[in-house]
């Protein structure tokens, strides 16, 4: 399993954001702000994407661009999901 943790943009800074590989079936991505309390602060609700979890992805550029909002995605980042893919395949 690979695990990559991105840095958010900015005005998104509230948000932890990544992406990874699951040798079990799919890449995944989550960004979820972990401090927010729905009682203290219930006006300002965040934003929550959490793909790969029931559905199977088996391309690196679609959680990508579920993330593109919110993170700064480095150049190479797709080729490295790509790479952790072939090295830990989807196991049957």
């Amino acid at each position: 399993m690979s695990l990559y943790t991105l840095a958010p943009k900015p005005g998104f800074d509230r948000y932890t954001i990544q992406v990874g590989w699951n040798p079990h079936r799919t890449y995944f991505a989550t960004v979820v702000d972990f401090a927010w309390d729905p009682v203290t602060d219930p006006e300002n609700e965040p934003d929550t994407v959490r793909l790969g979890l029931l559905e199977t992805i088996l391309d690196p550029t679609e959680v990508l661009l579920a993330v593109a909002p919110y993170a700064d995605i480095p150049a190479d980042l797709a080729a490295t999901l790509r790479a952790d893919q072939a090295a830990h395949p989807v196991r049957h």
